[in-house]
């Protein structure tokens, strides 16, 4: 992939060629499985020092990924962002009124519309999960403390 950014002298575009580190859902499962075998280095708040962040990425260059290889930092942004999308289920699965599966996500039907509607308003990262599950939750629903 190759992205553009101009030059500070003259404006003329700069061609770079950078690799992505790309995440599939196995890729994110190894992560989560290196996670949970050695979350006592991560405390009761699961944060981890740069140490364990290096050894997550040689973890994961055991087995076949997509894209570039996952370094430390990307190991840590992804445990974050998983992180993040975890807080976001919890709140759909635990909300009052509405009803959640890996299946089916939010499940929502013609009488609990406008309760859905209402509740993206306030929780819009949560738009995605009306009628599709996210398959981490129920891996990541004992080891993340819930705020």
């Amino acid at each position: 992939m190759s992205r553009g950014r101009k030059s500070a002298r003259g404006g003329a575009e700069l061609t770079e060629a950078r690799d992505r580190c790309v995440w599939t859902e196995a890729d994110e499962t190894v992560l989560i499985q290196y996670v949970t075998t050695n979350r006592s280095q991560g405390g009761d708040g699961m944060n981890f020092d740069h140490t364990f962040w290096v050894a997550a990425a040689a973890e994961m260059e055991k087995h076949p990924c997509s894209g570039a290889s996952k370094t430390a930092a990307a190991c840590q942004s992804k445990w974050g962002r998983l992180r993040g999308t975890f807080n976001v289920v919890d709140k759909v699965a635990n909300a009052s009124g509405l009803s959640y599966s890996m299946e089916h996500g939010a499940s929502i039907t013609p009488e609990s519309e406008n309760m859905w509607t209402d509740f993206v308003k306030k929780n819009p990262k949560a738009k995605g999960l009306r009628d599709k599950g996210w398959k981490h939750y129920e891996a990541l629903k004992g080891l993340i403390p819930v705020k």
